[in-house]
């Protein structure tokens, strides 16, 4: 009889066992879902782009591969920039960003953000920087739609190069005066006219 309650208490606990495994693996399960479901939301505000230098040679353009940003964004907000080009030593970034209101100037017509202070991207040490960009600051364009100023110039640049028509542009001045210009399209998106 001792047996008998023995053998059926370690089977009442082997079911025990077995019921909150399953429990645990169930909230295991539930949590991770809520995790990817929220992380997924907070990377969708998130815009990535590439950036492509684009060089006037005297009315005719061309795609310069050595030079490129990457760009994130959270709507107008700045996230990263990191900038590779052969002005500097090692990657650089603009660290003061700033979103801009339209005050009837060409700049805030063209741009909806602007930012300074040139800085090495990875904060440890100064980037060495031709004299150019002494005092240089970005122009970063709104989404690029038909209605945008520049539009029909723009359509007929990257139509020019095989290229779809950039979403954003990230211009970089000097002196008041643009010295490059980078043609942005999303990171997922395929950008050469097919």
């Amino acid at each position: 009889m001792i047996k008998a309650a023995l053998i059926e208490n370690e089977e009442y606990l082997r079911r025990v066992r077995v019921q909150i495994n399953v429990k645990n693996i169930i909230i295991f399960c539930i949590f991770s879902i809520l995790l990817l479901v929220v992380s997924a939301n907070v990377g969708m505000a998130e815009e990535r782009y590439m950036g492509k230098l684009i060089v006037d040679k005297g009315g005719k353009y061309e795609i310069d591969n050595k030079d490129y940003v990457e760009l994130v964004l959270d709507k107008d907000i700045v996230i990263s920039i990191r900038l590779h080009t052969k002005a500097a030593h090692k990657d650089v970034k603009f660290s003061d960003c700033r979103k801009l209101e339209d005050d009837g100037s060409n700049f805030t017509k063209w741009y909806s953000i602007e930012c300074r202070n040139i800085k090495s991207y990875d904060g440890k040490s100064a980037a060495w920087l031709e004299y150019y960009f002494a005092g240089a600051y970005v122009g970063i364009s709104p989404e690029i739609t038909p209605q945008y100023s520049m539009y029909k110039t723009l359509k007929e640049i990257s139509g020019g190069l095989g290229l779809d028509v950039p979403s954003r542009t990230f211009i970089i001045y000097a002196d008041n005066e643009p010295i490059f210009e980078f043609f942005c399209y999303p990171e997922n998106i395929k950008n050469v006219q097919e």
